[in-house]
């Protein structure tokens, strides 16, 4: 059941409606049956992993503040690992090697197989060992969907209650945070203790969640709509020209190759970004508020901004519990660094391309560092920097090296990546006369492709402006109302589906 789906688009107006007409004690089961249903809807019995995940996760997080109940530290609520009690510490140990065995097994352990089968035909033909061939192992897994998101909230919420955080004691609520339809299969990463503040409707507690408030169906059905045209008026579209640019049995040249790289960095942005605000828009309807993934990351002056603007749920995941963890900046900071982008390029998929994706983030991210401390020593760059012509070129800059990471992250293999690269910047590949892809572009109807510039446009730059500091809703329609809302929610609907393709196609981050 995908979100820009027919099948969503019945399930989501029957379960917001059963939502608000139960009872408020029913309110949450009904939401949690709701998410269950949602997610067994792809593979069913992938339900009771995540079922039998909660259980598990659950009552680790009991024993955990037990355990922690009889500690009382100066500052429990950040207390790091060293001062854990031997209890607490081998419970979490426990915790983390059942949820990272899980990840590792669906994920992996193929990959795993392949690469050390890869090593062992190389050491044989290197020291001329006279054996046959080596063949991986390839095990009949289905990559469980989500697992790689609601895995990390697992570890964030043992390692949080490791270190002092009060648990989740309603198992309902417990049930609900992990499977939340919403975000469950690519996010955004949810923290506990924001997601389950907006839960409790115990005394002196808000439960905003269960409260009815048109502010928020407005916002929510706004990001829906707005999710929906970036999918399938946007990213749909420009993945025509992304997908035949990548296929590795096609000799493009540099034209083509330049055209079908940014139609991939902008359908990646207008994919997930889509994915997000539809994710966002359906819990704020349903009361519940999610942080938001993205803050014009093409526009960032530096990679590290680029990070702090991309994928931000994921970037502070990454930032709390592997990159602090490792030392952060106290201790040998660029090497902290490359570590935990090179593990979130493996995270992103069991590929090398994708450990080389985040090695090259890692490297660019060190080199940003190690830029950073020359213009702080320097009044001429500092002073060129801060002039609107220093900004632009920061940002073109770090949009190039976007792009080149963009390249390893779709490509299938590292070879082609750089064959990719090669073509781009050193002028290989075919004629610009026998390029498929730059006809294609030039040819398609004006009014659409016109439409779709505007859209980019708007989504990067102009729209996100006009939001609520409080609520992602559309400021320059609120003071008419429904009047313009209507309307407006009309043609964006209309438009959505008169330029989306035949068949609707899966969000990219769903395979991750």
């Amino acid at each position: 059941m995908l979100f820009n789906s027919l099948s969503y688009f019945i399930f989501f107006p029957v379960v917001f409606a059963l939502y608000w007409l139960s009872p408020r004690a029913l309110k949450k089961p009904l939401l949690l049956l709701a998410s269950y249903v949602f997610y067994m809807s792809w593979i069913p019995k992938y339900g009771l992993l995540v079922a039998a995940l909660t259980g598990v996760n659950y009552a680790i997080g009991l024993l955990l503040a037990k355990f922690q109940s009889s500690q009382q530290p100066d500052n429990h609520a950040t207390s790091s690992v060293s001062r854990m009690s031997t209890g607490t510490r081998l419970t979490l140990i426990f915790g983390l090697a059942i949820n990272l065995g899980c990840l590792i097994y669906f994920k992996y352990v193929n990959f795993l197989f392949a690469t050390a089968t890869d090593a062992l035909n190389s050491c044989v033909k290197l020291f001329h060992v006279k054996a046959p061939e080596f063949y991986a192992i390839t095990l009949d897994i289905i990559l469980p969907l989500g697992i790689s998101f609601f895995v990390f909230e697992f570890i964030h919420y043992l390692v949080d209650v490791a270190k002092g955080e009060k648990p989740v004691r309603n198992p309902i609520d417990f049930a609900l945070f992990a499977a939340f339809f919403p975000s469950q299969i690519a996010g955004p990463i949810k923290r506990f203790e924001n997601f389950n503040a907006q839960l409790d409707t115990r005394s002196g507690h808000t439960g905003t969640a269960l409260k009815f408030r048109s502010t928020d169906m407005h916002a929510g059905l706004a990001l829906i709509l707005q999710g929906l045209f970036k999918k399938v008026a946007i990213a749909d579209n420009l993945a025509i020209l992304a997908n035949a640019g990548f296929n590795p049995a096609v000799n493009l040249s540099t034209g083509d190759t330049w055209i079908a790289v940014l139609a991939f960095t902008f359908q990646i942005y207008f994919d997930f970004s889509g994915y997000t605000d539809m994710g966002r828009g359906s819990a704020q309807m349903l009361g519940i508020s999610l942080p938001d993934n993205f803050n014009f990351p093409y526009l960032a002056k530096s990679i590290s901004d680029f990070w702090r603007r991309w994928h931000i749920s994921l970037s502070t995941w990454l930032r709390d519990y592997l990159y602090i963890p490792l030392g952060g900046g106290r201790a040998n900071k660029n090497r902290n660094l490359f570590l935990t982008m090179l593990l979130g390029g493996l995270w992103h998929g069991a590929a090398m391309h994708f450990v080389v994706w985040g090695a090259f983030h890692g490297a660019m991210l060190a080199l940003n560092n190690w830029y950073d401390s020359v213009v702080n020593k320097s009044t001429a760059l500092t002073k060129f920097h801060g002039q609107i012509a220093g900004k632009i070129c920061a940002c073109l800059f770090t949009f190039l090296l976007v792009i080149i990471g963009w390249i390893l992250f779709r490509a299938d293999t590292v070879t082609q990546a750089l064959n990719m690269m090669q073509t781009m910047f050193l002028g290989a590949g075919e004629k610009a006369a026998t390029s498929p892809l730059l006809w294609t572009a030039l040819t398609r109807s004006p009014v659409v492709t016109a439409l779709l510039i505007y859209c980019c446009y708007a989504s990067l730059c102009c729209l996100p402006k006009f939001r609520s500091e409080k609520l992602p809703e559309l400021q320059p329609l609120d003071p008419l109302g429904w009047t313009v809302r209507i309307p407006f929610y009309a043609v964006v609907a209309i438009a959505a589906i008169a330029f989306a393709p035949t068949q609707p196609s899966s969000f990219i981050y769903f395979q991750f």
